[in-house]
């Protein structure tokens, strides 16, 4: 059978299994509420500031105001300086996503940005890849990648047409490789860290070829990564079509999601209709029922190339060996 990993079978199966775990009980955890509602247009993908109702929104939800931020920013800092094995980016965006990931509680903030290095750190076979071309054509392709616009509450939509990926052309690492690639560029919009993502899971298509990628390793790879190591607020997760087969994937991943993520998580089956409740129709591709047109990548290929740059100054930092 077909090895999933390169370099990670130096360990076994059985040993990242359980390091993962410790992993996950041992990091930080928080509980939001949902953010408030909005009639306006839908807000684009791109967009370096806060309109009026999300300022209000970060004020109510996360605690930020603008006496609060350059305190806790400074406070934050001081945290970092005194790691001295940590070599962390400084730049009061990239700082703000993790306090706006825990509501400017300074501490629980710092803590997110150690499990975001450490974890880099951990997996750095993953990591400190130079082929940015390959991880670029991964993303160009329709199977996962960003809407052009938000949602209705200002989240930012991630889809996922997982029955589109074939493993045995872009493996796991690649698509991890990818998936951090659209995160770590999205969560750089104030937009984003505020109001969060919105998810679906297409599985129409999906087989065992994709299935077997779905290792109890790999899925606590992705629910570690996401749900601690990632200064994401995540607002919903819909699955479309949802099979037997994703059974067997629901049954490995729900007991490593906290409650709250759990009650996040719909599932559609073959009724898109719901998802016009939280998706603007002309912001909604017409394969889930809305206007826009079917999802594909290819226009974002200026913004990746823009991109790249950005992404890889991050291998330059983390924790040092």
């Amino acid at each position: 059978m077909q090895k999933i990993y390169s370099r990670a079978t130096m360990m076994s199966s059985t040993k990242m299994i359980e390091k993962l775990k410790q992993g996950i009980h041992s990091l930080d955890k928080s509980v939001e509420p949902k953010p408030v509602d909005s009639d306006d247009e839908p807000l684009p993908y791109v967009m370096d500031y806060l309109t009026p109702a999300l300022i209000e929104e970060a004020r109510t939800q996360l605690n930020e105001t603008d006496e609060i931020r350059p305190i806790a920013l400074e406070e934050l800092k001081k945290l970092i300086k005194q790691d001295k094995k940590l070599v962390s980016i400084m730049d009061d965006n990239f700082l703000l996503a993790f306090l706006r990931a825990r509501k400017f509680n300074v501490k629980k903030a710092f803590k997110l940005l150690q499990n975001y290095w450490q974890f880099r750190k951990e997996y750095r076979y993953i990591y400190d890849c130079s082929d940015f071309d390959s991880v670029k054509e991964v993303i160009l392709k329709p199977v996962m990648g960003a809407l052009t616009h938000r949602d209705r509450k200002g989240c930012l939509v991630l889809v996922f047409k997982v029955g589109l990926w074939d493993p045995e052309v872009d493996v796991y690492e690649q698509v991890f490789r990818a998936v951090t690639g659209v995160l770590v560029h999205s969560i750089t919009y104030p937009a984003t860290q505020v109001c969060g993502y919105r998810m679906i899971f297409d599985l129409r298509g999906l087989s065992w070829k994709q299935l077997k990628m779905c290792t109890p390793s790999n899925i606590l790879l992705m629910v570690r990564s996401s749900q601690y190591c990632f200064p994401g607020r995540y607002k919903g997760f819909h699955i479309i079509s949802e099979s037997k087969l994703f059974n067997i994937v629901w049954t490995i991943a729900s007991p490593f999601l906290t409650q709250k993520l759990k009650t996040r998580v719909m599932f559609h089956g073959t009724d898109t209709s719901p998802l016009l409740d939280y998706i603007h129709p002309s912001v909604l591709p017409v394969e889930f029922g809305g206007q826009a047109e079917p999802f594909e990548n290819t226009k974002w290929k200026d913004l990746v190339d823009d991109s790249t740059e950005m992404v890889a100054r991050h291998l330059h930092y983390g924790y040092q060996a």
